[in-house]
Order: structure tokens, then sequence, then C-alpha cells
């Protein structure tokens, strides 16, 4: 598989006031696999696994300072599993519960850098292994007026509990500064994925996290996937 992504960012720090832009776009290639214990209902226990090799270029921006331009390269991948049962039905939607852990390696760095004001910047996260423990309840089905048809659309609400054995960390001119508050997060999310078609599908959410050190991060997606 391979695949496209943009990202736009902005943090704000409650100790020095500061805030910062970001933005990031980038490509990755790489294999995916999907087995279900029941392929025909989807029901029971299933194991999804994916492996990404990442290439981004990334723009940061501090308060009245210049634009600074990067690139980061390396390795994600991913192990999940899971076990979604049917707790009801109506005439053209059912309904699920899916508990799922979730394993993914993050294996992606940046370049040394220097800054156009001389600062030397050097990414110091040591590959980050992120951990994901959840409950998803979700509706499966479509309109009367896709009867016969290969749409189906499945909104859902999720929680999580996620922890990331690595502080993310950079180095600048010598001093270390890490990000504190996101070791172990809570999270809730909102969403819907859609099959349009055999070939088509898409997907959207909004997460909001909470960890420790009045952490937040409040994210929004929106994919589409085409399968040849």
């Amino acid at each position: 598989m391979a695949g496209y992504a943009n990202n736009s960012s902005r943090t704000h720090s409650d100790v020095s006031r500061y805030s910062s832009t970001g933005k990031v776009d980038g490509y990755s290639v790489g294999l995916y696999g999907t087995w279900y214990a029941n392929n025909a209902d989807k029901t029971g226990i299933y194991v999804d696994t994916w492996a990404l090799y990442n290439w981004f270029n990334n723009q940061v921006q501090g308060e009245q300072l210049h634009m600074e331009d990067y690139k980061s390269d390396g390795v994600t991948a991913s192990i999940e599993s899971g076990y979604s049962f049917k707790v009801g039905e109506s005439e053209r939607t059912s309904y699920w519960l899916q508990p799922k852990a979730q394993v993914i390696w993050m294996g992606v760095s940046a370049n040394d850098y220097t800054e156009t004001n001389g600062t030397r910047v050097k990414d110091d996260t040591n590959n980050n292994l992120m951990t994901r423990l959840g409950l998803r309840a979700y509706a499966n089905g479509h309109s009367q007026i896709d009867d016969g048809k290969d749409r189906e659309f499945q909104p859902f609400v999720e929680v999580n509990w996620i922890h990331n054995t690595e502080n993310y960390t950079v180095i600048m001119n010598d001093v270390k500064n890490s990000q504190v508050g996101a070791k172990d997060i809570g999270e809730l999310k909102l969403g819907i994925e859609g099959k349009l078609s055999n070939n088509v599908s898409t997907w959207a959410n909004v997460a909001q996290q909470w960890g420790t050190d009045s952490y937040t991060d409040t994210q929004g997606m929106f994919g589409v996937k085409y399968s040849f």
C-alpha cells in the first residue's frame, strides 16, 4: 500500500506562554493484512497488521521566529487484535461492541538541523512503543436508498487508554527539552467510516486526549482509500 498525509498543528505552553504552529506532509509505502475468524460477517476475533516506511517534510514556526523546514523518516508498524460481537439488529442496521488492543512501533526520527538563528536541533526521542487499549461501540448499516448497493456506513464512539514508552525529546544547543504529560493518555473519539463501493472507502473522526501535567490534544482526521 502507499499513502499521502498532511497535518497542521498548533501548540501552546502554559509555562512559557509561547505558542507555535507546525505543518507536516509526507508519503509512505508498506504492507498490510487483516485476518477474521469469521470473514462472512466479521464477528469474533480479528487481527490487523501493517508496516510502513515514511518520509516527511516538516515546518515549524515559533512566536516572532522564522519558519524552519526539516525532514524526517523511518519505520512505523502496528499489530492490533480485538473481538467484535453483535448486541442488536434492526432492518438495515446492526449494533456492535468491540474491545481491542494495539501495539505501534514509532521509529520515525528527524534529521539534525541548524535553525536560521544558529540553534542546533537534534531529535533525541528513542523509538517510541505506543500501546492502546480500548472499546469501540458502533452501528453498521445503510439507508433505504442504498438497498441492493455496496454502500455501508459505520458511525462509532470509542474510548482508549494510550501508553507511550518514550517522551518526545529534542536537544537544542545541548539543552534537552521533553514533552511531559503524554506518557499515559485517556482518549475519546467520535467518527464515521464509510464503504462507498467495493473499491472506495472513507473515514473521518475527531479525538480529544487528556494526560497529566495539563496535557491535552485535539485531533481531526479525514481519509480516503482506494483498493485495486
